[in-house]
């Protein structure tokens, strides 16, 4: 094959293999994704790539169709048919009855490992001697941070420069890592652009080595693959989320004494307390009260027009009269009964 059969066949697995990246990078960023437009979880979206005989270049130009060579092309993005994981989370707000959530049929795992406040110099000397490193440019503030990928696999292959078409893919799937960074940091109005990939020689001038900044560790798993991203965010930055967190936190002013006690009152309104409607100190005849009978009306030495004392938690509270509200009982108030004194008051 001549240099046009080449040049062919590299851009079209170049451009192919861009938009993997990106499906794939899809299906990471809603692994935890419970919701969507069509409904249920996210599904993932599997990449079908298909061979294409193309003419060569050269026979083109000529006019001539007899030669060709295989590219490649997406034939089709379709989604996974196989039905979504369930975990029992049953306070989730998309949980079915049963107490199950639906989520995305992907073994994929990331964690935050770490996050601390380390000088540039102490993060460069953490990372291996071949990854992938590529600067952000933080706008509006001016300031580059540093994303470093890496990983392994289960083949015992050679650690190897990534070849142009890797770097291509790689850089994909950095802009989307970058559009994420900048939707999670949106609190700051900060934008993530990416910059350009960087050798550990060039990056060791990005920063001053003693500058401290935010760094910030994940891991990243998926089937037998494991990977690792680490971000540099000056410490700039990272100070103005701090103080955005803490604002939104204390946005609630402390109540004042008054303000609590109000509080407390109305939630004590909204409490039961048991009540008795009674007429204390009478006094009958035992006799009577072994004649008792169904029917049986016993006479009281109370005037009739002598009001009941209304008892809430066996404390007088009013005097009352009796009465009648549709189908219910009911105490009429007539006066309120004077606070009597606690013990040891006088």
């Amino acid at each position: 094959m001549n240099l046009f059969g080449m040049l062919e066949l590299s851009g079209s697995a170049l451009g192919a293999e861009r938009q993997r990246a990106e499906v794939v990078a899809s299906n990471m960023a809603n692994a935890q994704t419970t919701r969507t437009a069509a409904g249920g979880p996210y599904r993932r979206q599997l990449v079908v790539f298909q061979a294409q005989r193309v003419p060569r270049f050269q026979f083109a130009l000529a006019g001539l169709q007899r030669e060709t060579s295989s590219a490649v092309r997406i034939a089709a993005v379709v989604n996974d048919a196989r039905p979504p994981v369930l975990r029992f989370e049953p306070g989730h707000p998309d949980a079915n009855p049963q107490g199950y959530v639906a989520y995305l049929r992907i073994v994929f795992d990331c964690s935050l490992v770490s996050a601390e406040h380390l000088t540039y110099r102490e993060f460069l000397q953490r990372i291996p001697e071949k990854t992938y490193l590529a600067s952000c440019d933080l706008a509006p503030a001016g300031v580059i941070a540093l994303l470093q990928l890496g990983g392994e696999g289960k083949g015992s292959e050679a650690v190897r420069d990534i070849t142009e078409i890797e770097e291509q893919v790689i850089e994909s799937i950095v802009r989307i890592i970058c559009r994420e960074l900048q939707t999670t940091w949106d609190s700051i109005s900060l934008e993530f652009n990416f910059g350009q990939r960087q050798q550990i020689s060039q990056a060791q001038r990005l920063m001053v080595p003693d500058e401290k900044n935010l760094c910030l560790s994940f891991e990243i798993k998926m089937s037998e693959t494991r990977g690792t991203l680490n971000l540099a965010v000056p410490a700039v930055i990272s100070n103005a989320l701090l103080r955005k967190i803490s604002a939104d936190l204390g946005y609630q002013r402390p109540r004042s004494p008054i303000e609590a006690r109000r509080q407390i009152e109305k939630k004590l309104l909204d409490c039961p307390f048991s009540v008795e409607l009674s007429l204390p100190h009478l006094h009958v005849p035992l006799q009577w009260l072994a004649d008792l009978t169904p029917g049986t009306v016993l006479p009281f030495s109370r005037n009739a027009s002598a009001p009941a004392i209304l008892q809430v938690e066996e404390v007088r509270l009013c005097k009352a009269a009796p009465v009648r509200v549709n189908s219910h009982r009911a105490a009429r108030v007539l006066s309120l009964e004077p606070a009597t004194p606690q013990a040891g008051q006088s």
